[in-house]
């Protein structure tokens, strides 16, 4: 199965300790070795290289980087989290690092993550910011 045009352009958007990140995502997500990923790319470099037909877009170029939205103008939306009423019915370590030891010995509550429902344990600080470790969505609550 050969990759996706949007992931050889990404891949071939990148360079270095980036790069080899995601073709190792991809190789795990499509089921290909690194060669083959390597040579599917080389192909794609060399067709990108070719004169383009007239119907493509000749000056759009894909970027490694997202723009910069304002923010200063979002309503905020006072979120409260949706709490787990028996924790200890959930593994609730996420972090073997002492540092991530230390952390989770400050879990007192858990709750359920708004994006993907994994349960997290979190500490009573509040504001508190939370890096979902299944979905890697951010949520901040203030209560």
């Amino acid at each position: 199965m050969p990759l996706p045009d949007d992931v050889l352009a990404k891949l071939a958007s990148l360079s270095g300790y980036d790069q080899m990140l995601e073709m190792d995502a991809a190789s795990r997500n499509y089921g290909l070795s690194l060669a083959q990923i390597e040579s599917e790319m080389a192909a794609y470099k060399a067709n990108a290289n070719r004169p383009q037909s007239g119907n493509e877009m000749e000056d759009f170029t894909p970027v490694a980087y997202k723009d910069e939205v304002d923010l200063s103008v979002a309503q905020t939306i006072n979120a409260t989290p949706t709490y787990i009423d028996n924790p200890d019915n959930y593994r609730l370590k996420y972090d073997p690092s002492s540092q991530g030891i230390s952390n989770q010995s400050q879990v007192r509550q858990a709750i359920i993550c708004p994006t993907c429902s994994a349960p997290l344990g979190i500490p009573e600080i509040r504001p508190i910011k939370i890096t979902c470790p299944q979905c890697g969505a951010e949520s901040v609550f203030h209560n």
